[in-house]
């Protein structure tokens, strides 16, 4: 049997054809995006109340809490909101994470001590290139799944959740260019879905640090943290896109950490806490959803990673293969 191979010259032909398809489609991504990333960037300059910084370096602005990009949502224009969120979860509490070392008290987190002033929320300094990388890896992310692998365990069935919750071990892999690993859960309604957890994403953060994040997709929107209008930051302390640390070794100490999300009873908002204290750090308002502004009817945990196709993927978890299957 003859097998035609590809000569040297059609690979090199093919490479190239698809480096300028790739490049032009960036191109025209990055036109479509810049403006959207411009009018972000000028509204973050906007309503700086002070600059602070973490033991770790990074930079955020306290922006007044009324202020914040939240509010941008056309959706939630004529809502009335509370600094001092009253919500029917004050006192929830679920069991403590056995090993959660990380440390969410502002003396733990601030270069200051205390992190921004009360009636302010602190929102991670930003570049017109963060924004715009930012809103890209959004766009890439849901428009081409084809580099994302994921390991999760779902809920079945025709069920409604008010809430769901992940205890996560919390590790640091090695992670290059545009590649991601992360640990997360997510609720989802339809069009609606808001995920939680930690991920190491060097092209999002500029460096390697395992961070709390969250994303959010709506039929308007989809994008991590505060990158676009939606999740409201009520906590004063905490960033959305804190360093955790210490992180979990192989055959050493594992760390945990714990994320829950609840609907709040008074609201219907969907409530955003973390670490062992059920610290809450902000809401998804039910007004920017269409399936979520009733219950959740999916849930979903587990690792996710994404490394560009023909590349070699990042650990997932905490890396190690299970045993007796080495195809896993």
């Amino acid at each position: 049997m003859n097998i035609v191979r590809p000569t040297s010259s059609c690979v090199l032909m093919f490479v190239l054809l698809w480096s300028v398809l790739l490049l032009e489609s960036n191109v025209i991504a990055a036109k479509k995006f810049f403006g959207k990333s411009r009018k972000q960037l000028s509204h973050f300059d906007k309503h700086v109340v002070a600059t602070i910084q973490t033991i770790q370096g990074d930079t955020y602005n306290c922006v007044d809490f009324y202020k914040q990009p939240a509010f941008d949502h056309p959706l939630l224009k004529n809502r009335r909101f509370d600094y001092q969120l009253n919500s029917s979860l004050q006192g929830f509490k679920v069991r403590a994470a056995e090993s959660d070392s990380f440390g969410s008290e502002p003396s733990d987190i601030w270069l200051n001590g205390k992190g921004c002033p009360i009636g302010t929320v602190p929102i991670r300094k930003t570049t017109k290139t963060d924004l715009l990388k930012a809103n890209l890896d959004a766009a890439v992310t849901s428009n081409d799944n084809s580099g994302i692998r994921v390991a999760v365990l779902r809920s079945t069935g025709d069920k409604r959740y008010r809430g769901a919750g992940m205890y996560t071990s919390v590790y640091n892999h090695d992670v290059q260019g545009n590649q991601y690993t992360s640990s997360r859960f997510k609720l989802n309604n339809g069009p609606d879905s808001i995920a939680v957890g930690w991920v190491v994403n060097p092209s999002l953060y500029h460096d390697t640090n395992t961070r709390l994040f969250i994303y959010t997709i709506t039929k308007d929107v989809h994008c991590y943290n505060t990158y676009c209008p939606g999740f409201v930051v009520t906590n004063h302390e905490i960033p959305l896109d804190v360093i955790l640390s210490p992180v979990s070794r192989r055959g050493g100490p594992i760390y945990e950490i714990k994320f829950f999300i609840m609907k709040d009873h008074y609201s219907g908002d969907w409530v955003l806490m973390f670490g062992n204290h059920d610290k809450v750090l902000g809401f998804w308002p039910r007004d920017i959803f269409t399936g979520l502004a009733g219950f959740a009817n999916y849930a979903e945990w587990g690792g996710e990673i994404y490394s560009p196709p023909g590349t070699v993927t990042p650990r997932m978890g905490s890396g190690c293969r299970p045993y007796g299957d080495p195809k896993l």
